[in-house]
Protein backbone atom coordinates (compact mmCIF):
# COMPACT_ATOMS: atom_id res chain seq x y z
CA UNK A 1 0.00 0.00 0.00
CA UNK A 2 0.83 3.54 -0.54
CA UNK A 3 2.04 5.85 1.87
CA UNK A 4 -0.56 8.44 0.77
CA UNK A 5 -3.37 5.68 1.36
CA UNK A 6 -1.95 4.77 4.88
CA UNK A 7 -2.33 8.35 6.13
CA UNK A 8 -5.75 8.52 4.31
CA UNK A 9 -6.83 5.43 6.61
CA UNK A 10 -5.53 6.36 9.66
CA UNK A 11 -6.70 10.12 9.46
CA UNK A 12 -10.59 8.22 8.28
CA UNK A 13 -9.98 5.58 11.32
CA UNK A 14 -9.35 8.77 13.62
CA UNK A 15 -12.55 10.81 12.07
CA UNK A 16 -14.63 7.68 12.88
CA UNK A 17 -13.34 7.49 16.56
CA UNK A 18 -13.67 11.58 16.99
CA UNK A 19 -17.37 11.17 15.39
CA UNK A 20 -18.42 7.96 17.64
CA UNK A 21 -17.06 9.91 20.86
CA UNK A 22 -19.18 12.73 20.58
CA UNK A 23 -22.27 10.45 19.72
CA UNK A 24 -21.42 8.27 22.98
CA UNK A 25 -21.20 11.60 25.02
CA UNK A 26 -23.79 13.68 23.43
CA UNK A 27 -27.16 10.86 23.83
CA UNK A 28 -25.69 10.38 27.43
CA UNK A 29 -29.09 11.58 29.86
CA UNK A 30 -27.82 15.24 30.92
CA UNK A 31 -29.27 15.94 34.74
CA UNK A 32 -30.11 19.28 35.99
CA UNK A 33 -26.99 20.32 37.79
CA UNK A 34 -27.71 22.52 41.16
CA UNK A 35 -26.07 23.54 44.50
CA UNK A 36 -25.57 21.80 47.38
CA UNK A 37 -27.39 24.33 49.24
CA UNK A 38 -30.40 23.92 46.88
CA UNK A 39 -30.42 20.59 47.25
CA UNK A 40 -30.39 20.66 50.99
CA UNK A 41 -33.17 22.88 50.74
CA UNK A 42 -35.27 20.68 48.51
CA UNK A 43 -34.78 17.62 50.93
CA UNK A 44 -35.85 20.15 53.51
CA UNK A 45 -39.07 20.91 51.64
CA UNK A 46 -39.70 17.17 50.63
CA UNK A 47 -39.20 17.68 46.94
CA UNK A 48 -36.63 14.89 46.65
CA UNK A 49 -37.59 11.47 46.20
CA UNK A 50 -34.37 9.19 45.66
CA UNK A 51 -30.59 9.76 45.88
CA UNK A 52 -27.93 7.87 44.68
CA UNK A 53 -24.18 8.62 46.35
CA UNK A 54 -20.88 7.83 44.79
CA UNK A 55 -18.37 9.43 46.25
CA UNK A 56 -18.82 13.44 46.59
CA UNK A 57 -21.13 12.97 43.76
CA UNK A 58 -24.82 12.85 44.47
CA UNK A 59 -27.53 11.71 41.84
CA UNK A 60 -31.09 11.93 42.25
CA UNK A 61 -34.51 12.86 41.84
CA UNK A 62 -36.62 15.74 42.42
CA UNK A 63 -40.41 16.07 42.09
CA UNK A 64 -40.39 19.70 40.91
CA UNK A 65 -37.27 19.32 37.87
CA UNK A 66 -36.90 16.13 37.43
CA UNK A 67 -33.08 14.80 37.66
CA UNK A 68 -30.29 16.67 39.24
CA UNK A 69 -27.03 16.19 39.86
CA UNK A 70 -24.75 17.57 42.54
CA UNK A 71 -21.81 17.61 44.51
CA UNK A 72 -21.03 17.24 48.69
CA UNK A 73 -18.39 18.51 50.50
CA UNK A 74 -15.85 16.15 51.46
CA UNK A 75 -16.26 14.51 54.88
CA UNK A 76 -19.89 15.75 54.91
CA UNK A 77 -22.03 13.30 55.42
CA UNK A 78 -25.08 14.47 57.51
CA UNK A 79 -26.85 15.70 54.72
CA UNK A 80 -27.24 11.49 54.57
CA UNK A 81 -28.97 11.77 57.82
CA UNK A 82 -31.33 14.12 56.61
CA UNK A 83 -32.38 13.37 53.55
CA UNK A 84 -33.25 9.82 55.77
CA UNK A 85 -35.56 11.52 58.60
CA UNK A 86 -37.09 13.13 55.23
CA UNK A 87 -38.01 9.53 53.87
CA UNK A 88 -35.49 10.53 50.72
CA UNK A 89 -34.66 7.02 49.19
CA UNK A 90 -30.78 7.07 49.83
CA UNK A 91 -28.47 4.29 47.48
CA UNK A 92 -24.34 4.53 47.61
CA UNK A 93 -22.74 3.05 44.74
CA UNK A 94 -19.05 2.12 45.01
CA UNK A 95 -16.74 4.46 43.57
CA UNK A 96 -15.43 3.18 40.81
CA UNK A 97 -11.71 2.58 39.49
CA UNK A 98 -12.31 3.83 36.15
CA UNK A 99 -14.83 5.87 35.66
CA UNK A 100 -18.12 5.60 32.75
CA UNK A 101 -16.76 9.10 31.34
CA UNK A 102 -13.03 7.12 30.62
CA UNK A 103 -14.25 4.85 28.60
CA UNK A 104 -14.67 6.27 25.04
CA UNK A 105 -10.86 8.08 25.80
CA UNK A 106 -9.63 4.63 27.00
CA UNK A 107 -11.21 3.24 23.73
CA UNK A 108 -9.94 5.66 21.34
CA UNK A 109 -6.15 5.44 23.06
CA UNK A 110 -6.29 1.45 22.45
CA UNK A 111 -7.45 1.86 18.82
CA UNK A 112 -5.38 4.22 17.82
CA UNK A 113 -2.31 2.28 19.25
CA UNK A 114 -3.46 -0.62 17.12
CA UNK A 115 -3.47 1.76 14.06
CA UNK A 116 0.42 2.70 14.83
CA UNK A 117 1.45 -0.70 15.29
CA UNK A 118 -0.43 -2.15 12.10
CA UNK A 119 1.49 0.93 10.36
CA UNK A 120 4.68 0.53 11.58
CA UNK A 121 4.42 -3.49 10.95
CA UNK A 122 3.37 -2.58 7.08
CA UNK A 123 6.39 -0.49 6.98
CA UNK A 124 8.61 -2.27 8.31
CA UNK A 125 7.21 -5.55 6.09
CA UNK A 126 7.84 -3.35 2.91
CA UNK A 127 11.03 -2.20 3.56
CA UNK A 128 11.93 -5.41 4.21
Amino acid sequence: MKTCTRIVLVCAALAVGTLGWNAFTKFQPSDHKISFSQFLNDVDSRQVTAISISGDEVVGVNHRTGRFRTYAPRGYDAFVDRAIRRDVDVSVVPERVWSGDCTPLALMFVLAQMGVLVFARRSVLSAG
